[in-house]
């Protein structure tokens, strides 16, 4: 049993919460107008064992290169038959289920789904769903792109986390530890890739690259409580950058450990006098990892926080835990058992999503978020509607009319539910999260940091 586990066990209206894709097309040969052809393609839900199909499930498609995908709904037998152009497609699906105290989160993805002329409309491509246990703790929001200084340059010494107990109980997690995965950038080479697949995809295990980080002893949150974890300098930024964020608070935890090797004063700048060094993180450097610095994606990270079962220094010292990405001597990272994985989040950059291959398997996230970094821009969780209105006393509090997305710019996102979180937190509210373990469905980009506000 893992020392850090409490089931989330949320209001009876989350049973319903059916979420994102699958998705497959279908048609007949016949044409739209005079120069465009449809195709039928069917998807059918392949569920583990334990688990029949289940009407109803949202599906969608998304052909490669566009940012637009159809959506359907699965029937009884776990089946979707779509409408699609020619081309290159790729379907993923995800549902939640509630059995008891505890929440299933089913999550798969096909892709390379090639849709032309002669691909017969009887076949069917299969999405094999993976089933994982969903965690009381998220990452709530993930500001990592930097934002512009007063002379217009980038800034990107600012980055931060905040950690959520979206459960109705008290969460104590020992140990809690972070990675971000090879390749840095989503759309850089991935030399664990073979083929169409991640090789670790059926090996149970996340490549966490250079190092990883810890809070020292036990994280105790109440329900609805969060955490501000800094990855880089725990400073008041806007002292220098008005744009950024005042990172000096002594309820915030930062990754600052110079023993550990990661040194560099330009990204781990000794904290804030205000914070206590109980909550500097301590840090563990790879044995032939050379940067005195731990460093990831400022525009495409795949990063997963996790609890390790045992000693976490004890397992990374051991050889055989620990794998290269490509032939480079310090390109070391870390193969973290998936098991311990408590959430994810996959990002892909504006611009390079065609371009881009996931690195967190299906059972942490089945899908990405898209990102513009250098815009002071940040990735902000999606409130989950229905169970948050469910909660007694609540609806009174919430605040609507959501503006601080960015659906008004290229590659931009909203909540889709409508309701302002931040503003609804300062009313009184309690929020509870979407938790699909698909970051498409779970996150948005929004405007601007919530320690903003």
């Amino acid at each position: 049993m893992k020392h850090f586990f409490i089931r989330r066990t949320l209001p009876a209206l989350y049973a319903a919460l059916l979420l994102p894709f699958l998705f497959v097309a279908c048609t007949d040969k016949t044409d739209v107008d005079d120069s465009v052809k449809t195709y039928k393609l069917t998807v059918r839900l392949v569920y583990p064992a334990g688990y029949a199909p289940e009407k109803d499930v949202k599906v969608t498609l998304r052909r490669t290169g566009s940012e637009n995908a159809d959506e359907g709904r699965t029937d009884a037998t776990g089946t979707v038959t779509f409408t699609t152009i020619a081309g290159i497609h790729e379907a993923a699906a995800s549902e939640i289920r509630v059995m008891g105290a505890n929440i299933a989160v089913l999550n798969g993805v096909e892709s390379n789904i090639a849709v032309t002329e002669t691909r017969s409309e009887t076949d069917t491509v299969g999405i094999v769903l993976v089933a994982s246990k969903s965690s009381a703790l998220l990452i709530k929001e993930f500001y990592v792109g930097g934002c512009l200084d007063d002379n217009g340059k980038a800034f990107t010494k600012d980055p931060y986390l905040i950690l959520y107990n979206n459960s109705d109980s008290t969460l104590s997690v020992s140990n809690l530890s972070f990675g971000s995965c090879f390749p840095a950038n989503a759309h850089a080479t991935n030399n664990f890739i073979d083929g169409d697949a991640l090789i670790y995809a059926s090996d149970n295990w996340l490549p966490a690259a250079f190092g990883v980080w810890s809070i020292k002893g036990a994280l105790r949150l109440e329900p609805g409580e969060q955490k501000v974890v800094v990855m880089y300098s725990a400073n008041d930024h806007t002292t220098t950058v008005s744009n950024s964020v005042n990172l000096a608070n002594r309820d915030y935890y930062v990754a600052y450990d110079p023993e550990s090797g990661f040194s560099n004063i330009l990204y781990h700048p000794a904290p804030s006098e205000l914070i206590p060094s109980s909550q500097y993180l301590s840090g563990i450097r790879f044995p032939g990892v050379t940067a005195n610095a731990w460093t990831f994606s400022l525009n495409s990270p795949a990063f997963f926080i996790f609890a390790p079962e045992g000693s976490l220094p004890d397992f990374a010292s051991n050889p055989d835990n620990r794998t290269l990405h490509g032939t480079g001597a310090s390109q070391v990272a870390l193969k973290v058992p998936r098991g311990w994985t408590l959430d994810g989040v996959e990002v892909f950059q504006q611009g390079n999503t065609d371009k881009s291959n996931k690195r967190l398997t299906p059972d942490i996230d089945a899908g990405y978020t898209v990102f513009t970094n250098n815009k002071g821009y940040t990735l902000y969780r999606n409130v989950n509607k229905e169970a948050t209105e469910a909660i007694p006393g609540n609806a009174a509090k919430l605040v609507g009319n959501y503006s601080d997305g960015t659906d008004d710019i290229e590659g931009g996102s909203t909540d889709p539910s409508g309701i302002d979180a931040e503003a609804s937190i300062r009313n009184g509210a309690r929020i509870i999260y979407m938790d699909t373990n698909n970051s498409t469905a779970d996150f948005h980009q929004r405007q601007k940091a919530s320690l903003k506000n």
